[in-house]
């Protein structure tokens, strides 16, 4: 696969730059860009500035464990109204032997528009979190042909389960890791979605509403 137009694309920047166009780019130290200001950080300690967080950005955070995961769900489900129910392809719902009333699946074999479809006509949304970084509040998530974008963005509630093992600082740890399974040679999504609680905005007269185009409710699920 070539880029049409890309030397000439790349030259006229270097021109209006006023420089010799540069050709051995090297890639940034992710960890140096952003060091960590908190010192060394317990996994218990990460876990209370996510949860501290997460109070500021208007999202639920409920420590489960395995054995009782898929009764935190079911009563995470009850509390959004019930209804239908889509899930993520994640292998972890089959490893941790989650099973949903009313729920469909977002799988390639459906298509596009069949998943597009199930996603608007869900009430709760749940995947599993890739990354979830402490500071911000933030769930990280690959788009993948078992987990489209609009998974994310169309059920009216939105429930994300986060495995301890994958909570870190801040955005740099997660860009790392991500490079890290790239120069492994492993695929990724075609996108990674950053998403940090219930969406809102302030656009109108700098006044907050929760919930303007996405999810209303955000919540995690630590295990």
């Amino acid at each position: 696969m070539t880029v049409s137009g890309k030397d000439s694309f790349l030259n006229h920047i270097a021109s209006k730059l006023g420089r010799e166009r540069i050709y051995d780019v090297q890639r940034p130290d992710l960890q140096a860009l952003a060091p960590d200001s908190y010192g060394s950080l317990t996994a218990d300690e990460l876990i209370e500035m996510l949860k501290e967080q997460c109070f500021f950005i208007h999202t639920q955070v409920i420590e489960s464990n395995a054995e009782i995961l898929q009764q935190t769900l079911d009563d995470l489900v009850a509390a959004n109204g019930g209804g239908s129910v889509i899930t993520s392809g994640d292998a972890r719902f089959a490893e941790y032997g989650l099973e949903f009333a009313n729920a469909s699946v977002w799988e390639e074999a459906a298509g596009r528009e069949q998943n597009i479809l199930r996603s608007e006509a869900a009430n709760t949304a749940i995947v599993f979190a890739d990354y979830a970084l402490a500071e911000s509040g933030t769930v990280v998530v690959e788009s993948r042909p078992d987990q489209g974008r609009a998974l994310h963005f169309l059920p009216a509630h939105y429930i994300a389960v986060i495995e301890k093992k994958r909570i870190m600082l801040r955005s740099t740890r997660a860009a790392a890791d991500l490079n890290r399974r790239i120069q492994a040679g492993e695929l990724l999504g075609s996108s990674i979605n950053f998403i940090s609680g219930p969406s809102n905005s302030a656009d109108i007269e700098m006044k907050l509403v929760v919930g303007v185009h996405g999810p209303l409710r955000a919540a995690y699920v630590l295990i």
